[in-house]
This record gives structure tokens, sequence and C-alpha cells, in this order.
């Protein structure tokens, strides 16, 4: 019934329910917000490097870019950073295991696309995009 109402309107329903946000929020201040920012945009160039080297045949690339961008090598990226640009001080329990896991799965990746399969590889890059969906589909900062 309701999208028959937004139908006859000539509003699309799908905008009223993208407006309606259930994910939680984390509240943090803007530098922390900037960093972790920051950090997300360089995961999403990191993984079309990746996708593109494993497209490509070049595990090994593909492996060192997730090992050094993604996985447990690249935590502690703020730990220098001012207390307010640190997000995992603000980040509720439960998000920075995603956080934690998303690592550890860059790493597990790098391990798998090393040995030279690409199937077995893209099945254990889904561990590091599935955290990625399930972070951004559970939590907001805005």
């Amino acid at each position: 019934m309701k999208g028959i109402l937004f139908v006859l309107l000539g509003v699309s329903p799908w905008l009223t329910f993208a407006a309606e946000d259930m994910r939680q929020f984390v509240k943090m201040p803007q530098e922390a917000r900037a960093e972790m920012r920051a950090e997300m945009l360089d995961f999403q160039t990191a993984l079309n490097s990746i996708i593109t080297a494993l497209g490509e045949g070049r595990h090994a690339d593909a492996a060192e870019i997730a090992e050094t961008q993604i996985g447990v090598s690249a935590m502690g990226r703020h730990r220098n950073a001012p207390p307010n640009a640190r997000p995992g001080m603000f980040m509720p329990n439960e998000m920075h295991a995603l956080a934690r896991g998303m690592h550890g799965a860059g790493s597990e990746f790098a391990r798998t696309a090393r040995a030279g399969d690409t199937a077995r590889a893209l099945q254990a890059l889904t561990s590091v995009t599935g955290a990625c969906v399930a972070c951004h589909r559970s939590y907001r900062t805005q």
C-alpha cells in the first residue's frame, strides 16, 4: 500500500526506504572519521589492484598488495595520530572485531594467492570483501 501511494504521488518508494538507515551510529570526531574514510578509500583502491592482478595472472603481486595494504601488516596505520584521529578508539567492540577480521582475511588471501590458484584466491578474497560489507551494512559514522 505504501508503495502504491508513492507511485500515485510521483515519488519513488526507494527514496523513502533508503532514508530509513537502521545501521548503528558510531560517534567519532571529524578527524577520526576523515582518517577512517581515507583508509576505506585506500582499501577500495587496493581491492581494485588485487582484482586486476588476479585477472592478469599476477598472483604474487595480488598477494603483496593484499598483505601490505589490507592484511595484518597494514594494521596500526593510526597509531601515531593524535587520539581524536584514531578511529579504533571510537569503534564498538563488534565493529573493531570486523576490522581485525578483515585484516586477518587479507593476510589469508595473500597466502592463498601465492599458491597461484585463481579460483581459490577469489574464494579467499570473499572473506575480505565480506568483512567490508558486514561493517558497512552494520555501522555508520554520519
